[in-house]
C-alpha cells in the first residue's frame, strides 16, 4: 500500500510539486510566527544588548566562525578523495568549500549555486560537471549525516528543548524522543548497510559511497562543524545582559533544528524559519526576546554576511588573476552544471546497490 502511494504521488503529483507545496507553508508559517513576536519587540533593548558585548566575547565568536568554516573545507576535501580527485590539494579543497558554501548559504538554492561555485574554483584543475555534482553529492551526505547525529542524540537526550516549537501541532516530549531514537536507529542501520561496499547512481553518475569507518568520520566531522557553529551563537547568547545558565546541548539542538527548518523553506539565508524558530525555543530557556534577536542578528553577521563578502572578493581575485575579465567563465560554470543536473535526471539512477 505505501509503494503504490509513493508511486501515485510520484507519477501523478510530483515530488517536487509537494515539496515546493510544504516548503511555502513552512515559509508562510515561519513568517507570521516571526511577525507576531517582532513586532512587541523593545528595539532599543536589542542595540542596548549589542552594544554591551565585550571585545572578547565578539574576538571568541570571530574564532567559532572561523573554526566552522574550517571544518567546512574538510567537506570538500574528503569528497574529493572519495571520487578519486587525490589530485585537487587541499588549498584548493578549501577555497572551493568556503566560498561555495558562503555564497550558497546567502543566495539560495543551494545545491545549484554551490555546484557553480565549486566549478568555477575547481576547472583549472580539469573537472567535469558529474564530478562537481558528485562532490555536492559527499558533502551534503556529510553535513547531514552530521545533523542527524546532532539532533538524534538531542531529541534523546533533551526532548524538551524543542517542545515549545512542535507543541502547537499536538507533539510533546514523549514523541521527540521517540523521533529522536528512530534517527539514531536509522544513522546504526546506514553504518550497517555501507559495512559492504556500495555504490549510488549508474554509469557516468556513479558514486562510491564511503564505508561505515569513513561513515563515522563523516559524522565527526559534521558534528564538528555543527558544534562550532551553533557555539557563535551560544556565546553571544550567554553575553547578553541576565543570561540564564542555559546548557550548550540545549541551546545547539535548537540551534541546528532552526537551521534544518531554515534550509527546508529554501529562504535565502534560512532566513524567517531560523528566527522564527529561535524566538520561540529559547526563551522558555530564560533568554529574552530581545537578546534572542540581538544573538541572531550578531550570528548573521559573523556567519552569514562576512563570510559571503569574502568569498565574492576571494572569487573576483582568483577570476582576475585568472585571466577572466568578462562573466563568461560563470555562464560556461552554469551551463555544465545545468547540463551535469540534466543528465543525471535522464539517467534516473535512484537506488544504491552493492559494488560491482
Amino acid at each position: 500500500m505505501i509503494k503504490n502511494i509513493v508511486e501515485f504521488l510520484r507519477d501523478r503529483i510530483g515530488f517536487k510539486k509537494i515539496l515546493l507545496v510544504v516548503a511555502l507553508a513552512m515559509l508562510a508559517t515561519a513568517g507570521y510566527v516571526l511577525f507576531t513576536k517582532l513586532r512587541v519587540i523593545d528595539w532599543a533593548k536589542v542595540w542596548e544588548a549589542i552594544g554591551q558585548i565585550g571585545p572578547a566575547t565578539l574576538l571568541l565568536a570571530g574564532f567559532f566562525a572561523a573554526a566552522a568554516y574550517a571544518t567546512l573545507t574538510v567537506y570538500d576535501y574528503f569528497a574529493t578523495r572519495t571520487i578519486g580527485r587525490e589530485d585537487i590539494p587541499y588549498p584548493a579543497c578549501a577555497v572551493g568549500s568556503f566560498t561555495s558554501y558562503s555564497i550558497a548559504h546567502n543566495l539560495g538554492a543551494t545545491v545549484f549555486t554551490a555546484a557553480v561555485v565549486r566549478y568555477l574554483v575547481y576547472s583549472r584543475y580539469k573537472i567535469t560537471g558529474p564530478q562537481v555534482v558528485k562532490i555536492c553529492f559527499i558533502a551534503g551526505l556529510t553535513f547531514w549525516l552530521g545533523n542527524a547525529t546532532v539532533l538524534g542524540l538531542g531529541f534523546v537526550l533533551e526532548p524538551w528543548v524543542v517542545t515549545p516549537v512542535v507543541q502547537p501541532f499536538g507533539i510533546g516530549g514523549g514523541t521527540v524522543r521517540i523521533v529522536g531514537v528512530v534517527v539514531l536507529a536509522a544513522l546504526l542501520g546506514w553504518l550497517i548497510f555501507v559495512s559492504v561496499p556500495r555504490q549510488f547512481g549508474s554509469g557516468a553518475w556513479v558514486v562510491k559511497l564511503p564505508s561505515a569507518k569513513l561513515t563515522g568520520l563523516q559524522m565527526i566531522i559534521g558534528i564538528v562543524d555543527l558544534s562550532c557553529t551553533a557555539m557563535i551563537l551560544y556565546v553571544l547568547l550567554m553575553a547578553m545582559p541576565n543570561a540564564p545558565p542555559a546548557p550548550f546541548v540545549a541551546v545547539a539542538v535548537i540551534f541546528c533544528s532552526a537551521m534544518l527548518l531554515g534550509f527546508a523553506t529554501h529562504a535565502p539565508g534560512a532566513a524567517g524559519a531560523f528566527e522564527a524558530t529561535l524566538l520561540v525555543a529559547l526563551p522558555p530557556l530564560g533568554f529574552t526576546a530581545e537578546a534572542v534577536v540581538a544573538a541572531f542578528i550578531l550570528f548573521r553577521l559573523y556567519y552569514f554576511i562576512v563570510p559571503f563578502v569574502l568569498a565574492l572578493l576571494i572569487i573576483a581575485i582568483r577570476e582576475l588573476a585568472s585571466g577572466h575579465t568578462s562573466l563568461d567563465h560563470l555562464k560556461e560554470s552554469m551551463a555544465v552544471i545545468r547540463q551535469a543536473e540534466a543528465s543525471q535526471e535522464a539517467a534516473k539512477a535512484v537506488k544504491p546497490r552493492p559494488a560491482e
